[in-house]
């Protein structure tokens, strides 16, 4: 009996795992780009911000500094049809990453019915737009107009300066977060060092290319460095969003680690040719 239950202890903690990544991600989160102000009790105007993902649950925003959140009490969509403010509560701040900016999380709060449809409306607009780029972009690959529209729900945007490393080769992730990317707009390049002291460089990425995520996949650290030739807008699909993805829906996970690993393979193996 105590053999018995003790083989039954690791399904039970996977479950439990599994139940908590599905409900940290309950309500359908895209990214997205564009205006915001903050408004709070210590800030003596509106402070400028964009937002980086959204869901009707809450927000992701960018800002030059670190802001102060115990202070944050609303925050102004600036949508098409016109300014809305949204009651919210700050709920986590970071300034690790390569985009030169401080990325907040905060929920929202306090919301009508009228409130959330219209945040509704917004995660379906984002959605359906970074869903079609995403099936434009992939279905060469296989992907499915649904496929890129489950993927889109995982995004986050990223903006990276021009001349910045989005990661480099065999050096852990900040927060050991090796995000998957995808270029929205812009390009890089990838380079490859070698034991001569030369740099293989492998050509320009352009919207639509796939890198990143060896650590979210596989657990590996980059094989190879991507630098941004220009400012350059990128589709993050974080570990944790990518561990979402592999409770929720399996094999688009699987398919989308395939092609991460297969991208990674077809690199190397042109490296191994040019330096042959």
């Amino acid at each position: 009996m105590q053999n018995h239950l003790l083989e039954r202890e690791p399904e039970l903690d996977a479950a439990e795992a599994a139940a908590t990544v599905l409900e940290s991600r309950s309500a359908p989160r895209v990214g997205t780009d564009f205006p915001i102000e903050l408004n709070g009790a210590a800030f003596k105007s509106p402070l400028p911000a964009r937002a980086r993902d959204i869901s009707t649950g809450g927000i992701c925003f960018a800002t030059a500094s670190p802001v102060a959140l115990e202070s944050l009490r609303s925050v102004t969509l600036n949508l098409p049809d016109g300014r809305v403010r949204f009651k919210v509560k700050g709920k986590w701040q970071t300034n690790h990453g390569f985009d030169e900016s401080v990325l907040s999380g905060a929920v929202f709060v306090g919301l009508g019915a009228s409130e959330s449809q219209t945040l509704w409306d917004v995660v379906e607009k984002s959605g359906r737009e970074i869903g079609t780029f995403l099936y434009e972009s992939l279905r060469e690959q296989g992907a499915s107009l649904d496929d890129a529209m489950s993927i889109a729900r995982t995004t986050r945007i990223r903006v990276v300066p021009r001349g910045r490393f989005i990661y480099q080769r065999h050096q852990a992730p900040v927060d050991c977060d090796d995000s998957i990317f995808i270029i929205r707009r812009g390009s890089a390049e990838m380079i490859v060092p070698t034991r001569q002291g030369r740099e293989i460089r492998l050509g320009k990425l352009s919207p639509g290319s796939v890198l990143g995520g060896s650590g979210s996949v596989a657990g590996m650290l980059p094989l190879e460095s991507v630098q941004t030739n220009e400012e350059t807008s990128l589709l993050e699909i974080s570990k944790s969003a990518f561990s979402y993805l592999r409770v929720s829906k399996p094999l688009l996970a699987n398919w989308l680690g395939q092609m991460v690993m297969a991208n990674h393979l077809r690199r190397l193996d042109e490296v191994i040719t040019r330096l042959g």
